[in-house]
């Protein structure tokens, strides 16, 4: 490999790594909460929480897991986390969310308003169970 190749894929690696580093520190506050397991930022955002699958409008405690998100995470500070997968298929992020020291994903499950759930390849996922 050229010199001027492996440079390159050095600098590739240390912007990666920077930028997931300033993204897990940065604290993110909620602006609106759009169902159970969905919101977004004040920079706006949209974030689909991985690992969890809250009811959609329309099925039995979709209002319930909506409201209870809004109470945990609503105009707080939070951390997101990211995993492999950085965006779904509707170009939402997928992350990991902490207020303080609580797991929102966890604890969504925990409270029953969202079953776990695998879709794609997470490193993290168990942490959820």
């Amino acid at each position: 490999m050229k010199k001027e190749t492996k440079i390159f894929f050095i600098i590739l690696i240390i912007s990666f790594l920077i930028f997931n580093y300033i993204e897990e520190y940065k604290n993110y506050i909620v602006s609106e909460i759009i169902d159970g397991d969905t919101f977004k930022t004040k920079d706006g955002k949209i974030i689909r929480l991985i690992g969890i699958n809250a009811p959609e409008i329309g099925e039995k405690c979709y209002q319930e897991a909506k409201d209870k998100l809004r109470e945990l995470i609503y105009k707080k500070k939070i951390r997101l986390e990211r995993d492999i997968k950085n965006k779904d298929d509707y170009g939402r992020l997928l992350r990991y969310v902490y207020v303080n020291d609580l797991f929102i994903n966890s604890e969504m499950i925990r409270l029953g308003l969202a079953k776990f759930e695998e879709i794609g390849n997470h490193l993290f996922l168990w942490q959820i169970l």
